[in-house]
């Protein structure tokens, strides 16, 4: 299944519908992957969809945009000419408009040019569509695992003692590349993130500046994910990647290590406890914070609740949503209020950050279906022991 014409009015219709219900006939999209989203093609321009129009006008590359666009594209030599345009759609007094990648600068361009409108954000609306997976959005998430759990399966028999954490990173990075991933994982909130993180030991727990399940030492200039530190016998080793098909991610994290690491084996128990109990008790209509609360409340029976996702200090969130980007909404968080609704795909990712010890845990990607949780990653969730 390849992304078609179909699925991209799909999108449109649904974005209309919420223009409707939100009082605006208009609205003007300009972050490259919503414009992506929208029309299949990634550009510097603006994407215009009215109730009766929909139209990409493109500063650059316009050549490749006409032949990967399923919507109608015009050049825009220059974003003062937007106003003209959209006069020639219509009388309209109120635009719809994206705020949330814009910096000040550039929302201030916005404003100004469109001065004769009141400009409405858009972005929860978009977001809204998103949450919701069609069934190619599903079925590119599944082949992103499937891609994912053959390329891990390539590193494993390849890791030996005494490796550094970066060599065996490069293994399963190499792996994924010539399966198609691009190297970068988008991010929602500025994450920055390559494929992922292969971590191991104490040093795993070395926290960064973004609230994530794990950090580790990074390099230099680049903290988190794989260092120089060399891989050890006796340690655990954290491998939390991401898969990649036709823009389109799978996030999954398992644990190894050259030998039983003893000292693990609880919380890891627990881990699978949390993520096997909530793939049965999650289901359409329940409230994004109580998955949150359902995960501590096991933690808590097991007298673990000063590790359970320390990242520095207790991040209290135990999963998010997965999609265009690693961590979209919905994000499943204390005091989230979030209705979580059939077809939404959300990682489940309950770690415990143990001094002297490292980070453990496990984490799988999902589809809500109709009954309940449906498991996307193919990689099996056993500690998997080097030989």
């Amino acid at each position: 299944m390849a992304l078609n014409k179909d699925e991209v009015n799909f999108r449109i219709q649904n974005f209309r519908n919420l223009l409707k219900l939100n009082d605006l006939e208009i609205a003007i999209i300009s972050y490259p992957l919503h414009i992506f989203y929208f029309t299949g093609t990634f550009v510097k321009g603006i994407l215009v969809i009215s109730l009766s129009e929909v139209k990409l006008l493109v500063n650059r590359p316009l050549e490749r945009a006409k032949k990967e666009s399923f919507v109608p594209c015009e050049p825009l030599t220059s974003l003062k000419k937007l106003p003209q345009y959209i006069k020639k759609l219509g009388n309209f007094k109120k635009i719809g408009i994206e705020t949330h990648h814009l910096n000040h600068d550039f929302f201030q361009k916005f404003k100004e040019i469109l001065s004769d409108y009141h400009l409405k954000k858009i972005d929860s609306f978009i977001f809204d569509i998103r949450k919701i997976k069609s069934a190619y959005e599903i079925d590119c998430i599944i082949k992103a695992g499937k891609n994912l759990d053959k390329a891990f399966k390539k590193v494993l028999s390849q890791m030996k003692p005494g490796m550094k954490e970066i060599e065996a990173s490069a293994i399963l990075e190499k792996e994924l590349r010539q399966r198609g991933h691009p190297g970068f994982t988008r991010s929602l909130f500025g994450f920055e993130l390559s494929f992922g993180y292969l971590i191991s030991g104490k040093e795993a727990i070395v926290p960064t500046h973004f609230i994530t399940g794990q950090g580790g030492i990074g390099v230099p200039g680049f903290p988190g994910g794989a260092s120089f530190k060399r891989l050890k016998v006796s340690e655990p080793i954290l491998i939390d990647f991401s898969g990649y098909y036709e823009g389109y991610y799978i996030d999954q994290t398992r644990m190894a290590s050259f030998k039983p690491v003893k000292e693990a084996k609880e919380f890891f128990k627990i881990s699978l406890e949390i993520i096997k109990t909530l793939e049965k008790e999650i289901k359409p209509g329940i409230i994004s914070g109580e998955v949150y609360e359902k995960a501590f409340f096991i933690t808590q029976k097991a007298g673990f609740q000063e590790y359970f996702m320390n990242h520095g200090e207790n991040v209290k969130f135990v999963g998010h949503g997965v999609g265009l980007q690693i961590d979209e909404p919905p994000t499943l968080a204390l005091n989230k209020k979030e209705i979580l609704k059939e077809n939404m795909v959300i990682a489940l990712e309950p770690k415990f950050h143990v001094p002297n010890l490292g980070v453990i845990g496990i984490e799988d990607t999902f589809v809500i279906t109709s009954k309940g949780l449906k498991r996307i990653n193919t990689t099996p969730r056993k500690w998997l022991e080097i030989r």
